[in-house]
């Protein structure tokens, strides 16, 4: 779609009078057709450029990008505009992504990254480690991979969910042999209980956690040298249990589930290079 230019300057006059209601009443036009037009020039650039909300506007890295290109002379302009397009569907540029610490140490994610990379040779991958929710448009991330026990920043965002998980209790037998059988959770207060921050909270508050860590492998490794009982998902504790390294602690008691959610900013303008990285996330997952 070819991008209208007067779209372009209503666009300027937006960013220029801080939001839509002032680019209206500065133009003599109804709000109503700058926010519509503001949509088509989107629509055509395929990409977001503003972030609305009730009170002003921000822009988006694209929409700073257009907006800075705009002072260029008409000929640079129209090389830009084009760029936008192509980046759109073209397997180049950077793909951003926020994922938890525990995340990042599953071979499924490291299969995802390495699978993508060797696709897309061309394509700059920035992974940044963050355990809570981040505002994806606003610190310009594509995707984030979240445990559902996070609320999401933004209730407007996609939160697709990848798979449901369980947490286990498990020891060394040689850590177990130090002490009385264990038959219920009340025995557990004179044990040292080590989880990270998304199964802390279903831990009775009557317990001793010891250690809270982001890092599961971290946990997986002390209960493994006898250093107390790890609450972590069974996928961290899944082959140690199989090697006899670990057992389970209280195997009939069942925690809640969790959900391992993909968040994305929105389904429309979506690149072909994020799309891709989605369907791997989904296949894989």
């Amino acid at each position: 779609m070819k991008v209208n230019l007067d779209d372009l300057h209503l666009f300027i006059q937006t960013v220029e009078h801080g939001g839509i209601s002032a680019a209206a009443a500065a133009n003599n036009l109804q709000r109503s057709k700058i926010s519509r037009r503001l949509q088509e020039l989107e629509s055509a650039l395929g990409c977001q450029l503003l972030i609305r909300t009730t009170r002003t506007i921000e822009l988006t890295d694209k929409g700073k990008q257009l907006f800075d290109m705009a002072s260029q002379p008409i000929e640079l302009l129209q090389q830009g505009i084009k760029v936008f397009s192509e980046q759109q569907s073209n397997f180049t540029g950077t793909v951003r992504l926020a994922i938890p610490t525990a995340i990042m140490t599953l071979s499924a994610f490291n299969e995802i990254i390495t699978e993508y990379t060797s696709r897309y040779p061309n394509i700059r991958v920035e992974i940044e480690n963050h355990q809570e929710s981040v505002d994806l448009k606003r610190q310009a991330f594509d995707l984030q991979v979240l445990p559902s026990v996070v609320k999401v920043s933004d209730d407007s965002y996609i939160q697709f969910s990848l798979l449901s998980y369980r947490s286990n209790l498990v020891a060394s037998k040689e850590y177990l042999a130090k002490f009385p059988l264990i038959e219920s959770t009340e025995d557990l207060k004179s044990h040292r209980l080590l989880t990270n921050r998304y199964n802390a909270s279903l831990i009775p508050s009557e317990l001793h956690i010891s250690v809270q860590s982001d890092d599961l492998t971290l946990l997986r490794n002390m209960a493994m040298d006898g250093s107390g009982i790890a609450f972590i998902p069974e996928a961290h504790s899944r082959r140690a249990i199989e090697k006899g390294q670990l057992v389970k602690v209280l195997p009939h008691f069942e925690y809640p589930d969790h959900n391992l959610t993909l968040v994305y900013p929105s389904a429309v303008y979506l690149p072909e290079k994020i799309k891709v990285l989605i369907d791997l996330f989904r296949e894989t997952f």
